[in-house]
C-alpha cells in the first residue's frame, strides 16, 4: 500500500510544495548556479554533498539540511527516488528567479564601469 501513496499525485504535489519553499529560501547565486548545474546534469541525488537543496547559500554542498533543519522531506524522497527529473526542477528554479526579477528582488548585473566606486575618465 505505501508503494501506491509513494507514486500518487498527492505525493508529487507535496514534493512540488516542498521544493518551492525551499527555494524561497534560496540565495539568487545559488538559484544561478543550480539551473547552471542542472542543465549539465551535474546535481547529485542520495547525498547532501552536491543535491538540489545543498545550493541554497550559493553553491553545491552549502548546506547539508533543508529550511527546518530536516535531513530529507518530501521533495529530497522523489528526488533521490529519481522520480523527478532535472527539467521539472529546473521548470521550478526558473519560475522563482522570475518570480524574483519581476519583484525586484534579482541583483542587478553591471557592466564593469557601472560598478560603484568605478572610476570614470581615466
Amino acid at each position: 500500500m505505501w508503494l501506491f501513496s509513494f507514486l500518487s499525485t498527492p505525493r508529487m504535489t507535496d514534493a512540488d510544495s516542498e521544493l518551492r519553499a525551499e527555494l524561497k529560501e534560496f540565495a539568487y547565486d545559488g538559484l544561478v548556479q543550480l539551473d547552471l548545474d542542472l542543465q549539465r546534469g551535474a546535481v547529485k541525488r542520495g547525498t547532501w554533498d552536491g543535491c538540489v537543496l545543498s545550493y541554497r547559500r550559493g553553491g553545491a554542498g552549502s548546506v547539508d539540511c533543508d529550511r527546518k533543519g530536516r535531513r530529507g522531506n518530501a521533495f529530497t524522497r522523489f528526488w533521490d527516488a529519481e522520480r523527478l527529473d532535472e527539467d521539472h526542477v529546473m521548470e521550478l528554479v526558473r519560475a522563482e528567479m522570475q518570480a524574483r526579477t519581476a519583484a525586484g528582488d534579482a541583483p542587478v548585473r553591471r557592466t564593469p564601469a557601472e560598478q560603484p566606486g568605478a572610476r570614470l575618465g581615466v
